[in-house]
């Protein structure tokens, strides 16, 4: 099935990452956090017989889910605010980005993206999928009207680390929600790292960052990061697609947000 000629299919991504999950999922039987407890479980009963099925997506126990606050409310972002020039235009039909995260950046979740991003542990993944799986799929979205659009790094950035940890995770994503990915836009700038920029600092960090070279399929663009501050990447990155589609239905979302 195609969208205006994209194929639904998944973005490839290395077999060891493959390999790591299907590993942790088929022959792991204890929690990925704590290492300890056996995946949670439910039974149930199915042509009179009592099953027992893992929940959780085999990945964490019942103690460890609990430990974190699943999906926060959301966070309003105006767009208007950001580049008052633009409210005339596409900006004045959509000025706000609304933003979900699975999960404050805190306890075993901020410690498994920073292990995953930065050191590329294998062992955080599993832990950060099964975050990804409490995101439920967007209300009306589907694999034929909807896109899913990773926050890309720039060429330097991924010499660098040697991988794109964010399309990493919008891969487990795609696969959670069956809605393809789309790889449209491109960063085309250097900037340095956002961390430790307050909100104003983000912004000008991120501005004219991004580039479109191609028209979206489909109306309906999902995007997507791994953590969320001030939503300065997002907000450009949404205000970068208005300009040239003022149409476009957009939301975000996030592994975990800190704001």
């Amino acid at each position: 099935m195609t969208i205006n000629g994209l194929t639904k299919k998944r973005h490839t991504i290395p077999a060891m990452y493959q390999l790591g999950m299907w590993r942790v999922q088929y022959l792991q039987k204890v929690c990925c956090v704590c290492r300890i407890y056996p995946v949670a479980t439910i039974s149930f009963a199915k042509k009179g017989a009592q099953l027992e099925h893992p929940f959780f997506s085999y990945l964490v126990c019942h103690a460890c889910h609990q430990d974190l606050d699943w999906l926060p409310a959301t966070y309003e972002l105006s767009l208007s605010l950001l580049k008052p020039e633009q409210q005339a235009q596409s900006v004045s039909v959509f000025d706000a980005l609304t933003i979900q995260s699975a999960a404050p950046h805190v306890n075993y979740l901020r410690t498994a993206i920073i292990n995953f991003k930065y050191k590329e542990q294998l062992s955080a993944l599993p832990i950060l999928v099964h975050a990804l799986r409490q995101l439920p799929r967007p209300q009306g979205c589907h694999g034929g009207n909807s896109v899913i659009l990773a926050t890309p790094t720039t060429e330097h950035r991924l010499a660098v680390r040697g991988f794109e940890p964010v399309a990493v995770l919008a891969h487990y994503l795609s696969q959670h929600w069956q809605i393809p990915l789309w790889h449209g836009v491109v960063r085309i700038d250097d900037a340095g790292s956002q961390q430790g920029l307050d909100r104003h600092q983000r912004q000008s960090n991120m501005s004219q960052a991004f580039q479109v070279i191609e028209k979206p399929p489909c109306r309906n663009l999902l995007l997507f990061d791994d953590v969320v501050t001030t939503g300065a990447t997002l907000s450009a990155l949404a205000l970068t697609l208005l300009n040239q589609y003022p149409k476009t239905k957009i939301l975000a979302y996030s592994l975990s947000h800190g704001h």
